[in-house]
């Protein structure tokens, strides 16, 4: 079989001989013994003269941009142009040559692509490229090649970033005193119009230069170092923010904003709270994660760190609130039941042992409120009409308010017959004598300059009164503390939105603003 083939190919190359003969004057030179000549040094007349190699590349489609990577691919066309006076022939067109045993025949621009991770050369359904041949050996070759190009990513404002992306191409074995590769005057980088990308927009390409010295010849004890010829072909990509905005930082904003509803929850709803507070907390840390997924572990923040680094803060200091709220409600219910149990002693010994003063405090109950930071006593507002117990009397006719206050009491020179902590009856004689000097007064008092009249029960000896107050200052303290719990979530129901606002405000300033450098064409 290779025989065959081996056959097939001379048999071919002997028409194109016998082409060339017959249609060409035997005395000028003909290209097909140009082809058989063995072309393995660039052609230069002048060895002090460079041989001057022009580049151009048309990139036909970009894609899988790998962030974690910092890689992408990209298909393209590479055009090259050179003088070969070797091969200058006599046919008044370009000689087109596609035939892969002939190129190899023939000196080519040994170029290579510096920053490829990987390169191939297409070769379907043939090997695409082509070469053309002028009159005056000038030589215009082109070939379609893919490349997996690097590319150093800088993400401080990812993902509203904007990046650099260069192919570099050099001579690999020539200095630039040898071979000077150049790119074309007009237009040696161009896109294809109708590269659409996922993430990226092509905002536009440019050429440049990377010429630089570079050392060859290595040796244990030498080396040489020269100038090499160096082309950077450069793309200038803009982020597209869409699916950033739609898969990050919607979803994380939302969050923050649940996390403000335990504001509006009762505050002794702590299970309820509890529970959307950490709920909020562990959706928002699993959305980090998946946000770190594809990008690598950079050493520095980017913007979308920042973000989820503020959203982060927010729900926290949400969870914090709710751990301020529940401190002051744990006092308010600590309060709350002191007062309690000693309304309980306090209506247990005078059931017991003053049933008496029940019912003159039944005939004519009172109620506890201030003014002007002061303690008093005085009527119903109901009326005259009757409570149905003691606890109504300690309990729901007791009235709180905002101000702090102080007592001021009139002692009274009575003494009750027992005490109220006591479950023994008093003698006989001395409850007669207590029964006796005990009277309630009818007569109004002023109290200060606001003319409220203050009706105080006299048959309440200093003990029971201190006792019922001591009752009215832990209630009040409880109010206090369950006072301040709402004050604080009345606050951050306001605070939180116009903080988290000033921030968005802040931080897409920043970014699409501030930082935002225009690319110049």
């Amino acid at each position: 079989m290779k025989k065959y083939w081996s056959t097939l190919h001379l048999f071919q190359v002997l028409c194109i001989f016998i082409f060339i003969r017959t249609s060409s004057p035997l005395t000028q030179p003909n290209i097909y013994n140009l082809l058989q000549q063995s072309n393995t040094r660039p052609p230069t007349a002048n060895a002090s003269v460079p041989l001057g190699v022009k580049l151009g590349m048309y990139l036909e489609s970009l894609g899988n941009f790998r962030s974690s990577e910092m890689s992408f691919d990209v298909d393209l066309y590479v055009y090259m142009s050179w003088q070969d006076p070797r091969l200058a022939h006599n046919f008044s067109d370009y000689v087109l040559i596609n035939n892969d045993e002939i190129r190899k025949q023939i000196w080519l621009p040994d170029l290579y692509f510096a920053n490829a991770r990987q390169a191939s050369f297409q070769e379907v359904t043939v090997p695409n490229f082509n070469l053309f041949v002028a009159p005056d050996g000038t030589v215009a070759y082109s070939c379609r090649c893919t490349l997996t190009v690097a590319c150093s990513l800088n993400l401080r404002y990812y993902p509203m970033d904007q990046q650099l992306c260069s192919i570099r191409v050099l001579s690999y074995a020539y200095i630039a005193k040898q071979v000077n590769v150049t790119w074309f005057d007009k237009n040696p980088v161009r896109f294809n119009e109708e590269i659409g990308l996922p993430e990226f927009q092509i905002e536009h390409v440019s050429n440049a230069y990377c010429n630089g010295s570079y050392q060859y010849a290595l040796t244990e004890n030498s080396y040489k170092s020269d100038d090499f010829s160096c082309l950077s072909g450069n793309l200038f990509l803009s982020r597209s923010i869409g699916y950033n905005l739609v898969q990050s930082y919607i979803p994380t904003g939302l969050i923050v904003m649940i996390s403000w509803v335990s504001f509006w929850i009762d505050r002794r709803a702590v299970p309820a709270r509890v529970t959307l507070s950490f709920t909020t907390l562990v959706s928002l840390t699993t959305l980090g994660n998946g946000l770190r997924f594809g990008l690598p572990q950079v050493s520095y923040a980017k913007a979308i760190d920042l973000w989820y680094g503020a959203c982060m803060f927010f729900v926290f200091c949400a969870l914090l609130e709710f751990a301020t709220i529940n401190s002051y409600m744990r006092k308010s219910e600590k309060f709350d039941s002191m007062a309690k149990k000693m309304q309980s002693v306090v209506l247990t010994g005078r059931r017991g042992a003053a049933g008496n003063v029940v019912d003159a405090l039944n005939d004519d109950w009172c109620t506890y409120s201030t003014e002007n930071g002061r303690l008093k006593t005085e009527k119903s507002p109901r009326g005259y009409g009757k409570p149905d117990t003691v606890q109504d009397i300690l309990s729901e006719r007791i009235k709180f308010i905002d101000n702090e206050f102080d007592f001021d009491t009139k002692e009274d020179d009575g003494n009750m017959a027992m005490s109220i902590y006591d479950n023994v009856s008093c003698r006989k004689d001395e409850a007669d004598s207590s029964s006796e000097e005990t009277k309630f007064s009818t007569k109004p008092k002023r109290n200060g300059t606001n003319g409220t009249r203050k009706y105080i029960d006299k048959s309440l000896n200093q003990s029971g009164q201190n006792d019922s107050l001591i009752v009215a200052t832990y209630f009040q303290i409880s109010a206090n503390h369950s006072r301040h719990a709402l004050k604080i979530d009345k606050s951050c129901r306001y605070l939180f939105p116009a903080a988290f606002l000033l921030w968005n405000v802040f931080y897409w300033w920043y970014y699409l603003v501030y930082t935002k450098t225009p690319i110049d064409k």
